[in-house]
């Protein structure tokens, strides 16, 4: 079995998915003009998730966050079970018309295959092994089997850290027809490359947050002028860098997408941030109703 742990907070982030997926499926059923619509798992995981009985070191996990290519695999030890956000989405009352789930570790997707097998043929399911990236961009944006104007899809984006570029996203917003539930990964992931000092900033995390952001932007929305001891001015990392990026992440999300929800903050069991969840959509509607959703646990006054 490939391992696939997870935090006991990963129980409010599934929660709230399947709040949103409920009321997103019960909507589109009364749509005669859609021919389908979409439940697309980007990083899908094997369905269920051993969660772990204390915190784990963060060493033992920062060099898997900041890398753009780790699959979550190769964990600290675990236990209790946890029903994947697949299983979540597969068990709705009014069910989508397919389900894809991407997953690129081999075992995990041979777990996906066996939870395929369980919901027999009450399900459309199709799974990938491929890289998120290429396949939101091949097969979804540019598939030449379906017509975005009158199909509609929910795509979950859960990375364990950065692999999402901006790409990605604005490339899923110009269908006009897919929503995003996504992870922004603040505290988890994206911090530990921002030091205090801008001059210990190096240049691959400049070139991997560039490429995250999509804009080199960012840079200036969290390092503002200040003189140090010795009288020098250098860039320092102001102190609510964290709320400044989600503010001007959201915005751009708007602009690309069209909405925004609020976003909730999802902590750690220590109370330290990890990330934001929050829904980019082209409707007011679906905004909304996420941001009703999302507005049940922390969410953060921008």
């Amino acid at each position: 079995m490939a391992s696939s742990t997870v935090g006991p907070w990963a129980k409010d982030k599934l929660d709230r998915l399947g709040k949103y997926l409920n009321a997103y499926t019960t909507i589109m059923r009364k749509q005669s003009w859609c021919e389908g619509y979409y439940y697309i798992d980007a990083f899908a995981g094997p369905g269920k998730h051993q969660v772990r009985d204390k915190e784990v070191n963060e060493l033992e996990v920062e060099s898997a966050l900041l890398d753009l290519s780790h699959d979550g695999s190769q964990q600290p030890e675990h236990q209790a079970f946890l029903a994947g956000s697949p299983r979540i989405a597969l068990e709705l009352n009014n069910p989508f018309s397919g389900y894809i789930f991407v997953e690129k570790n081999a075992e995990r997707a041979t777990e996906l295959e066996q939870l395929k097998e369980e919901f027999g043929t009450s399900r459309s399911i199709s799974i990938h092994k491929l890289d998120c990236n290429e396949f939101l961009l091949n097969r979804v944006v540019n598939s030449k089997k379906v017509n975005w104007k009158t199909n509609r899809a929910v795509v979950f984006l859960d990375p364990f850290g950065m692999q999402v570029g901006w790409d990605t996203l604005q490339n899923l917003a110009q269908t006009e027809a897919i929503e995003v539930f996504l992870n922004f990964p603040v505290g988890m992931a994206i911090q530990r490359l921002l030091p205090r000092d801008s001059t210990k900033l190096t240049k691959k995390s400049r070139e991997k947050l560039d490429r995250y952001f999509g804009s080199p932007d960012w840079y200036r929305e969290l390092y503002k002028p200040q003189f140090n001891l010795f009288g020098e001015e250098i860039d320092e990392k102001s102190e609510n860098s964290g709320i400044a990026l989600l503010r001007w992440y959201r915005a751009r999300l708007k602009k690309a997408f069209g909405h925004v929800s609020k976003a909730a903050l999802i902590r750690n069991s220590k109370g330290g941030h990890l990330y934001f969840l929050l829904l980019a959509t082209p409707k007011a509607t679906g905004a909304k109703i996420a941001s009703d959703i999302l507005s049940g646990g922390e969410t953060v006054r921008l």
